[in-house]
């Protein structure tokens, strides 16, 4: 923490560490220091959780940093509750995440985060996107008719990561990705193959995903991908802990926005180019 807010002392005026280790009257003197901070100046904390949760109050805060991953939805609430505090001029709060697609936990811990989001009412601000209404956080029961909405208006390629599939979700989706095939769009099913279903399970996925390739769909398998996003015309992602090809009625989320570097960062990370 020192080193961070060291680091970032270097760039930016006013840069304040709060953290354990110190004594009280050390913790004091800091408290003190944030308090006295003009109105009108700029003001940086790097602070661990124990110090920023109930009890502290800096209204002038409206950006959060999260620079460790945490999942739990009332940790979140209770982070991002420093920032909903009344201050003359301040029209607009943010918080900048991140997530590992790399790690599995990491990006499970992410995607409970993102419902967290959805729950407080913030949306997904894409970085060249100003007031795009449409870059928001959905759950199961209302992002399809947006989406939808995308891949009848894709140009040229779909490209949907959903690691298992169902017939019934499959037959749901059938009509919109047959759209946009009649319109020669490229459409590119990436799954985990046969073999690490259920003996049971696979006679019903194999005559699933013969009707996808009967339509056109490329099929793409990768083992023990975990991923769960959409990319449409490398620039429009869909990304959650909903699997576009299988989902159920378990509360899930997927955030829209627009971004050709992350489409690019994600379609990367698959291999493809």
């Amino acid at each position: 923490m020192e080193l961070l807010g060291g680091k970032l002392g270097e760039k930016i005026p006013e840069v304040i560490t709060l953290t354990g280790g110190r004594g009280r009257k050390e913790t004091r003197n800091v408290l003190a220091r944030i308090a006295a901070t003009p109105a009108c100046g700029q003001l940086t904390l790097v602070a661990t959780g124990r110090y920023i949760g109930e009890g502290f109050d800096e209204p002038r805060l409206d950006t959060l940093f999260l620079a460790m991953p945490i999942s739990w939805r009332g940790t979140l609430q209770q982070y991002a509750g420093r920032l909903h505090r009344l201050f003359e001029n301040k029209k607009e709060v943010q918080i900048y995440d991140y997530v590992d697609i790399h790690v599995k936990t990491l990006e499970k811990m992410y995607q409970k985060r993102l419902a967290g989001y959805a729950a407080i009412g913030y949306r997904a601000k894409a970085e060249s996107i100003a007031e795009d209404p449409a870059d928001i956080i959905f759950d199961n029961t209302n992002f399809l008719p947006v989406y939808y909405n995308d891949m009848l208006n894709a140009t040229r390629e779909a490209v949907i990561i959903s690691p298992f599939v169902t017939r019934r979700r499959a037959l749901q989706m059938l009509p919109n990705l047959e759209a946009a095939l009649a319109k020669r769009v490229s459409v590119v099913v990436v799954t985990r193959p046969t073999n690490t279903y259920k003996d049971k399970d696979r006679p019903a996925l194999e005559k699933t995903l013969a009707s996808l390739q009967d339509t056109g769909v490329r099929l793409l398998f990768k083992a023990n991908i975990h991923q769960k996003f959409a990319v449409i015309d490398q620039k429009i992602v869909w990304y959650g802990s909903i699997n576009l090809l299988s989902y159920g009625s378990a509360q899930e989320s997927i955030m829209r926005l627009e971004s050709p570097n992350i489409a690019q960062e994600l379609l990367k990370d698959l291999g493809k180019p």
